[in-house]
């Protein structure tokens, strides 16, 4: 059985060239495999340019809908803007599109410790600020995410439990079954929808460079994009964000994007053992210990001091 990530197709370097030079009036000389997301193809032209090629016919609707979103995204921090779009590519089967490289390092790359995590929590604060006060998504009701990535996460949970320490496996799985589904009631907001420590970009000096990667964008709870910040670095760096975000989350407010953080986290480590990403699972695992060492995994509910 094909796994969801799986492409239905492979390109060698020199197909990415060609199609390239075929469709596009630049001249390439270099190209490199920068990404294989999920659902994306990323390469390096040039040193230069970002192009995202779709994995699966499936993505490609996500990918029109993405270029429209950053279209119409006004935010003070730098996103990506499709510098080229084809849409019916020459000797290729699937739309694809080209960005200017954004400088910066992935956040995941990077350790708390070597970085002001408060900085980066209060500019990535005000960045979501500016995006949720901006409605460019399908409007829906308001409803608890959490609950629909519940029962997929308990599988995963038990798919890593050889992987993680006992202690670990034993907290996050009381953890997932203790949380209390919400009613909530608040006014939805457009979401950044996958906003990962992967998809922040740092710079030399520790400053927020970008973010990167919209096409989970969607309307949603507005706490599902703080749970990637504090994944990486806790409740601190989340505190910093929301100051400057200028909001007081409550203690379901705090469960909900902690408990979305830990689903992420297990996936992560999942996606790491089944994809042969060492990397993926020992990050994933750093993050949990951290989380465990400061304590924040005893009660979700706790609001910080």
């Amino acid at each position: 059985m094909n796994e969801p990530w799986a492409p239905e197709y492979r390109l060698q370097l020199l197909e990415v060239e060609r199609i390239l030079s075929d469709n596009t009036e630049l001249e390439v000389k270099d190209v490199v495999v920068l990404d294989e997301g999920w659902d994306f193809f990323c390469y390096l032209i040039n040193e230069t340019f970002v192009f995202r090629f779709p994995k699966r016919r499936a993505e490609v609707e996500r990918l029109i809908e993405e270029k429209a979103l950053l279209a119409k995204l006004n935010l003070t921090t730098k996103t990506p803007h499709f510098d080229f779009w084809v849409d019916r590519p020459v000797g290729f089967h699937l739309p694809f599109a080209g960005y200017p490289l954004l400088s910066g390092t992935p956040l995941f790359e990077i350790s708390k410790v070597d970085v002001d995590p408060n900085v980066i929590g209060s500019q990535l604060g005000q960045a979501l600020r500016e995006l949720h006060a901006q409605m460019l998504t399908s409007s829906r009701p308001p409803h608890d995410p959490v609950t629909e990535w519940l029962p997929g996460a308990q599988n995963e949970l038990e798919n890593i439990a050889d992987v993680i320490d006992r202690s670990l496996f034993e907290a996050c799985g009381t953890l997932l079954t203790s949380y209390q589904p919400r009613n909530p009631s608040e006014r939805h907001v457009t979401t950044h929808g996958d906003l990962h420590a992967g998809h922040v970009l740092v710079d030399e000096q520790g400053q927020l460079a970008g973010i990167i990667d919209w096409t989970d964008a969607h309307t949603s709870n507005r706490y599902t994009d703080f749970a990637g910040l504090w994944a990486w670095g806790g409740d601190g760096p989340v505190m910093a964000a929301f100051n400057r975000y200028r909001r007081v989350p409550t203690s379901a407010d705090w469960a909900q994007l902690r408990t979305q953080a830990i689903i992420d986290v297990v996936q992560l480590i999942d996606f790491g053992i089944r994809s042969e990403d060492s990397t993926l699972v020992a990050t994933g695992q750093g993050w949990l210990r951290d989380r465990q060492n400061e304590g924040v995994l005893d009660d979700l509910y706790a609001e910080p001091d």
